[in-house]
């Protein structure tokens, strides 16, 4: 991928790392995913204090040949008003590149973790889903679209969608859910390969949480 064909795809994860604490909006109800083998759950009472930290994806957890690059913490000065007026406690976030030499952007995954007070988690899944696909209206982005996609349910609420730059094909693929006031939103660009990842993905950080 040419270097400036990079740029919408790094604008959107930066953009997306806002919208991800949540605008406003509302969501449905989903049946709670099982636990997956190889995770560490982590018990979580709604409304329960949990570090997020104890909820990321770990480097045996992702498949492929990836890298850890990035985590920490998120702060309050990074979120949105709309998630600290409706109760945004904490949060995480972690991010993982593919080692290939051939490519020198390579896949990226990026988790974003956050702890909401009682069921406002639930919503912030259809501000993520919802807000993109708003955002790419209101901007009126070229040969940029969204698209929203069927996912199996996961946690309490979930919502996925592609993001696709026509310019050059590129795309990112991203799987929001929610889970006993936990929200959490994965990120990945690339091919429909690295959106099975992502499911993938989405379904054990969501196993982490009992």
């Amino acid at each position: 991928m040419a270097k400036q064909s990079r740029f919408p795809i790094i604008l959107l994860m930066a953009f997306l790392i806002i919208l991800s604490a949540g605008i406003a909006g509302c969501t449905s109800q989903a049946p709670s995913a099982g636990p997956v083998s190889g995770t560490s759950p982590v018990t979580v009472a709604t409304g329960s204090a949990v570090n997020p930290s104890d909820l990321v994806l770990q480097p045996r957890e992702i498949p492929g040949n990836f890298t850890l690059v990035e985590k920490g913490e998120r702060h309050a000065s990074d979120l949105s008003e709309w998630a600290l007026d409706h109760g945004w406690k904490s949060g995480y976030y972690v991010v993982y590149r593919k080692n290939d030499p051939a490519s020198p952007s390579g896949t990226v995954i990026r988790q974003n973790i956050s702890v909401y007070a009682a069921r406002n988690a639930s919503l912030a899944v259809t501000d993520t889903i919802d807000g993109l696909a708003d955002w790419i209206v209101t901007e009126n982005a070229k040969n940029q679209s969204v698209e929203k996609i069927s996912i199996s349910p996961i946690g309490d609420a979930s919502g996925s969608l592609k993001y696709t730059n026509k310019g050059d094909n590129s795309g990112m693929y991203v799987i929001a859910f929610a889970k006993k006031g936990v929200f959490q939103d994965i990120q990945t660009n690339g091919t429909a390969a690295d959106y099975e990842t992502a499911k993938e993905l989405a379904t054990i950080a969501a196993a982490k949480i009992q």
